[in-house]
C-alpha cells in the first residue's frame, strides 16, 4: 500500500485527490485512527463550482483538518459499496501530523 507522510497546522486543512472509477461503481472509503487530532470530509464541489462531467470517473476529493497537535493514519481504500469483503482495487495510506 502507497503510504505518505503529511504535516499540517492546526487549524489548516489538506486536500486530498484520489482517482476514481465511479462509472464501474467504485468509491473511496476511510479509516482514521485518531479523531482527537484531525478529521476528515467528502469535499464539498457544490461550494466552488467544480463541473463534473456526466458518464465517465470523475476523481474523488477529500478534505484533511487539523483539530490539535498530534498524529493520525488515515487509510483510504476503493471498492463497491456491496463488496465490502476481500482487498480493495487500490488502497492509500497517509501518516499525518498536527502541529
Amino acid at each position: 500500500m502507497e503510504s505518505e507522510a503529511k504535516e499540517i497546522k492546526t487549524g489548516t486543512s489538506l486536500p486530498v485527490i484520489l482517482p476514481g472509477l465511479g462509472s464501474a461503481g467504485f468509491q473511496w472509503f476511510f479509516q482514521i485512527s485518531n479523531t482527537e487530532c484531525a478529521e476528515i470530509r467528502p469535499y464539498d464541489y457544490t461550494g466552488d463550482k467544480i463541473r463534473q462531467e456526466v458518464g465517465i470517473s470523475n476523481e474523488e476529493a477529500f478534505v484533511i483538518q487539523g483539530k490539535a497537535p498530534g498524529t493520525t493514519t488515515i487509510i483510504f481504500e476503493q471498492r463497491r459499496v456491496w463488496e465490502k469483503e476481500g482487498a480493495a482495487i487500490n488502497a492509500r495510506r497517509f501518516e499525518i501530523t498536527v502541529i
